[in-house]
């Protein structure tokens, strides 16, 4: 009688929604999902919000934040500046109140605020962020704002009651890593997992790099590939997943990646005031300030290196400093140069050097130093180099890329397509 009479007040109590107490009711989310690349979420349902910072707030189809691409990149902060950019919802509760929680991803802390309710301090690792709200009643707004230096990613925003699973937590701490065949200063990422949960790895292109049961990496050969960690859905934990872009360069050779401007932004935000990168790095842009070649203030004579902007677009607003930049082959700019304006505003050039994040009196400048050109829209340009130079010239592929000298194939040295074998 007493089991009986026990089943029946669980039934009844189910009737009334008490075995669902602890259930996952979700309020609002968004993955952004319905943006394209270069969106910038506004209005809507939830009245989106965003506001910009040292860079424009806007959708890119990548996934730093280890979600889903696309993402939403929160601007870093201009220098001087408090705050950078922001996004904001406003939701209608629905009649909901009481404690929720927040989760979402982020490959940077962002400072998080909300009006209509009280938020506590983040309970999540890796790039997946938790918070409890707590009195929270009619509308409730939230906004994320970035305070770093450094542009950030947001996706996988979830507000919701109940017990919902917690995320699994894994990370890499990097959305990308360069390492050299043989190398011995190769550093891999190493994948945080707080809640230690069974992890099974892969390498999307086992002829670059494999990876085994427990993580440890075998390079194979120079290329791209994109390495992943994966928990599967538990009674307490969501499904886990968070990758990377290995890139695996040759042990002799110097292999240099081309980047947008965009990217040599990024890679300089998130550098120490002052720093300079140890990589070289192929940038890829438009002109947007008249060239100016450098010359003695006395004699008129060229220095041979010359100032200007780039940018991802023509005219464009983000800029990225070229500083003191040599011709082609690394060699001084000539009078002869000048007078052929081998430079000039709206010129797509590619230009080889480090990445630096320039500060005097207070002001950043984006740089990149110690360079030359590679191409200027789309020619390489280096028949400057003498016959009798062309043994020792550098070596371009056909799309323009210093290549080792180890490189084999069809090749331009000189002005001159040549094979190395």
């Amino acid at each position: 009688m007493n089991k009986i009479l026990r089943y029946s007040m669980m039934a009844v109590l189910a009737v009334f929604g008490f075995g669902n107490a602890m259930a996952e009711s979700v309020i609002w989310q968004e993955d952004f999902s319905s943006y394209a690349a270069g969106d910038v979420p506004s209005g809507g349902t939830y009245n989106y919000v965003c506001t910009d910072g040292g860079s424009t707030t806007k959708i890119y189809e990548e996934a730093l934040a280890q979600g889903t691409s696309p993402e939403l990149l929160v601007s870093k902060k201009a220098s001087g500046a408090e705050v950078g950019g922001t996004f904001s919802a406003t939701i209608n509760l629905g009649g909901a109140s009481g404690d929720m929680t927040l989760s979402f991803k982020s490959n940077k802390k962002l400072s998080v605020t909300v009006e209509g309710g009280t938020i506590g301090e983040n309970t999540g690792s890796g790039n997946d962020y938790v918070y409890a709200i707590t009195g929270a009643s009619g509308t409730l707004t939230i906004t994320f704002a970035n305070t770093l230096t450094a542009n950030a990613r947001l996706d996988n925003i979830k507000l919701f009651q109940g017990q919902g699973k917690k995320p699994a937590g894994l990370s890499w701490g990097t959305s990308s890593r360069t390492v050299t065949i043989g190398g011995d200063d190769n550093v891999f990422p190493t994948l945080t997992n707080d809640n230690n949960l069974p992890v099974t790895y892969s390498s999307s292109d086992t002829g670059v790099a494999t990876i085994s049961g427990d993580g440890t990496i075998t390079l194979v050969s120079a290329g791209q590939t994109v390495i992943t960690a994966e928990s599967a859905e538990t009674s307490e934990y969501e499904a886990g997943h968070a990758s990377y872009t290995l890139t695996v360069k040759e042990a002799e050779g110097e292999q240099v990646q081309q980047i947008t401007v965009a990217r040599a932004l990024e890679i300089i935000g998130g550098l120490e005031d002052g720093a300079t990168t140890t990589e070289k790095y192929q940038v890829k842009g438009f002109i947007v300030t008249t060239p100016d070649f450098q010359r003695n203030t006395e004699t008129g004579a060229l220095f041979g290196n010359c100032n200007f902007d780039i940018a991802d677009t023509k005219g464009g607003s983000d800029k990225l400093t070229v500083f003191r930049a040599k011709s082609f082959g690394n060699k001084n700019f000539t009078e002869d140069d000048v007078a052929a304006n081998i430079l000039k505003i709206d010129d797509e050039v590619v230009l080889e050097g480090q990445l630096q994040k320039y500060v005097k009196s207070g002001t950043t400048t984006p740089e990149i130093k110690n360079c030359y050109l590679i191409s200027v829209n789309g020619q390489t340009g280096i028949n400057n180099i003498k016959a009798d130079e062309l043994k020792n010239a550098p070596a371009y592929n056909v799309a323009g890329q210093k290549v080792a000298e180890g490189y084999k194939g069809l090749v331009i040295k000189g002005g001159v397509k040549v094979i190395q074998k």
